[in-house]
């Protein structure tokens, strides 16, 4: 037995829009606080941390955006 494809969803479209919305916020201040660490950490290890962590939330954001979008659109 097959599942439609059109009924089939993967991914953030899972998730109710509260939380959605939720996770969008939460990404946000992770994305502002991992600038702000950034910019005031003494050392370069915990800069490339602080880099690596930001552009991994940055990536996640886009993501929930685009998602979030795509679900508005329809």
């Amino acid at each position: 037995m097959t599942a439609d494809p059109e009924r089939t969803v993967a991914g953030w479209a899972r998730l109710p829009r509260w939380q959605h919305v939720a996770l969008i916020v939460l990404c946000t201040i992770v994305l502002v606080a991992g600038i702000a660490n950034f910019l005031v950490s003494d050392s370069n290890r915990a800069r490339v941390l602080h880099a690596a962590l930001t552009i991994v939330d940055g990536a996640a954001l886009v993501t929930l955006i685009t998602g979030l979008l795509a679900r508005s659109a329809k």
